[in-house]
């Protein structure tokens, strides 16, 4: 058989570069689990290298023998359930004899719903399903081959889309989308690496492979991708086109924003979602309440089907008519950033009598002390427990406060009193105009007088010298004398930075906690794990799910058939909080929960 370059399905030669993407065809290095390039399906398909894989299959780019054309080949794939090596065996085997019936009932329906998404090709902005079929075990659906970038890539490349720009782009495909809800097909798995963008413009939804027939549907098996997935595919439970228009509402976010929404499990009061225009996007107040709406982590807040998004979208509903906002429109109205409060500018002091001029030295070099304290104890450079520096009666810092300590100058603004940098390199001043050395300071603190109390117009400012003092600590007096010894009180003993706990001595209360029957303290133990980089994400998933599995088991060995156990709350919660992750076993358990209650 002719051999074909993995990477783009072009005839190659042995030993050669292809001669049309000038790759190396011995590079490509599937993954162990994955079909290897050259593998043959139905005699037809060949396959190539893998586009995506996902906790529930496997999608190669394929080429059709007797179409001569590319094609793209979605192999059913639960890991939960299944596991291959292809150095011993093309075929797939389940892990347990447990898992079998639960993995040949899904591989059926997966065929089935083959055939029911088959009758979808006549929606142009549907990917097409060409062929389907059982085959190493396992099974497969053969789609059209699209070319373009995903709304993910080009988010990730070129940062969020404009509004007016994505928004009609989308408009065909919510039209397609209502179309696929009136046929009884939900999609599940709706993302922005599963909208693609074609050359010619338009935007196609693909990968089918987690569709589901929702006529008569009940229970479903749980599809997960953080962020876009609704609450109530976590359970398995509740699914519909509802669900789908969570789905597409957190995709027109992470497009407008560059930003994937929170996950639905970790939701609550308050809300983590920030309304789409706080970062940036440009919106109308109508497509935002829209989207904020069809965000809603209860399925009953949010519109009902595609038509109802689409009318509030657009201002029309699908028929072209004028569109009615619903009661509780008023309610998604984004919630208002609190205004920053305006600088207040400093007021302008009262005409004082003339001063004569050695007065007027002494206030300027008062005032340069007062703005220099200020500078120091702003930036950090006092001494440990340096007293902080009291603002004027207002509390309001004045313009030069604010631009020392660190805070925004309103632009428009100009002061003239606005502080020159270079006036701190100045040398040290006295209170008479005369130059102090270096080594010295002049008495008392900034701002007051030289018997210690307040001058006028001023609040106390208390500082304590940069250096160390000496067991009999004395200041410089404006002549060079000396004051008396002065009584300096001690600085405050610094508080000892807690302790970080090992990873062994935090596996060793994660024991403690499981020999006490303790799981819910011991998730909590893997958490702070996670935390502080001892385990990783994955590997917090798998724990949590064991947690719950000695939850479980403590249920059934102490109160077996009490489904109100607490033990069985704990247990699902963790397989709950785990499936979130994107750990694989935690879908399998809560697919168990709810099949057997």
């Amino acid at each position: 058989m002719e051999r074909y370059c993995p990477y783009c399905m072009h005839p190659v030669q042995p030993g050669k570069p292809c001669p049309s993407c000038k790759r190396d065809p011995e590079t490509y290095h599937p993954e162990s689990r994955q079909l290897p390039p050259g593998t043959l399906l139905q005699e037809r398909y060949v396959l190539g290298r893998a586009l995506g894989a996902g906790g529930f299959g496997i999608t190669y780019l394929g080429w059709d023998l007797k179409l001569e054309r590319r094609v793209a080949v979605k192999e059913y794939f639960p890991t939960a359930f299944l596991k291959r090596e292809t150095s011993v065996t093309l075929d797939v085997t389940c892990y347990t004899a447990s898992g079998q019936e639960a993995y040949t009932k899904g591989r059926e329906q997966f065929l089935r719903e083959a055939r029911t998404m088959a009758a979808l090709e006549k929606i142009p902005q549907m990917v097409r399903v060409l062929d389907f079929f059982p085959e190493h075990n396992t099974a497969y659906i053969v789609m059209e081959f699209l070319e373009g970038q995903t709304l993910k890539e080009i988010t990730q490349a070129q940062g969020p889309c404009s509004a007016q720009v994505l928004l009609p782009m989308l408009e065909p495909v919510l039209r397609a989308m209502e179309a696929m809800h009136q046929a009884n097909i939900i999609h599940r798995d709706i993302s922005p690496d599963n909208l693609m963008l074609l050359s010619n413009g338009t935007i196609k939804l693909m990968d089918f492979g987690c569709a589901r027939d929702i006529q008569g549907e009940v229970t479903m098996t749980a599809m997960l991708k953080e962020g876009f997935a609704p609450y109530e595919q976590y359970s398995g439970h509740g699914q519909g086109p509802w669900s789908d228009l969570y789905s597409l509402c957190a995709t027109i976010y992470y497009c407008l924003t560059g930003k994937v929404p929170p996950s639905a499990m970790k939701r609550g009061e308050p809300d983590p979602l920030i309304p789409p225009s706080q970062l940036g996007a440009e919106l109308t107040e109508q497509q935002e309440r829209a989207l904020l709406k069809g965000l809603a982590v209860r399925a009953a807040d949010r519109w009902q089907g595609m038509g109802e998004l689409y009318g509030a979208l657009y201002g029309t509903t699908l028929d072209g008519q004028p569109w009615t906002p619903p009661e509780d429109w008023e309610k998604w109205s984004p919630a208002k950033p609190d205004p920053e409060p305006e600088p207040t500018s400093e007021p302008k002091p009262e005409k004082k009598p003339t001063l004569s001029q050695g007065a007027k030295g002494g206030i300027a070099a008062a005032c340069a002390g007062v703005v220099l304290v200020t500078a120091l104890a702003a930036s950090g450079l006092l001494g440990g427990g340096t007293a902080p520096v009291v603002l004027p009666d207002n509390d309001t810092p004045t313009q030069s406060q604010t631009v020392l300590g660190g805070g925004e100058e309103d632009p428009q603004t100009e002061d003239s009193s606005r502080l020159d940098p270079n006036a701190l390199l100045q040398p040290n001043v006295s209170p008479d105009g005369t130059e102090v050395p270096q080594d010295e300071e002049p008495n008392g603190d900034a701002g007051q007088s030289q018997n210690g109390e307040a001058g006028a117009g001023q609040k106390p400012v208390q500082t304590q010298p940069s250096t160390p003092p000496s067991s009999n600590p004395q200041t410089t007096a404006p002549d060079g004398g000396q004051t008396q010894p002065g009584t300096l009180e001690p600085e405050p003993e610094p508080e000892p930075e807690p302790t970080v706990p090992t990873k062994a001595e935090l596996e060793a209360q994660v024991d403690d906690y499981l020999d006490a029957n303790q799981f819910t303290e011991a998730a909590a133990v893997y958490r702070q794990m996670n935390a502080l980089g001892y385990v990783s994400r994955e590997k917090l998933g798998s724990s949590l799910v064991e947690v719950g599995d000695d939850a479980e088991y403590y249920w059934s060995e102490t109160d077996y058939g009490n489904n109100s156990s607490p033990y069985v709350k704990t247990a699902f919660d963790l397989y709950t909080e785990a499936a979130g992750l994107g750990c694989a076993q935690a879908y399998a358990k809560l697919a168990y929960c709810y099949d057997y209650g």
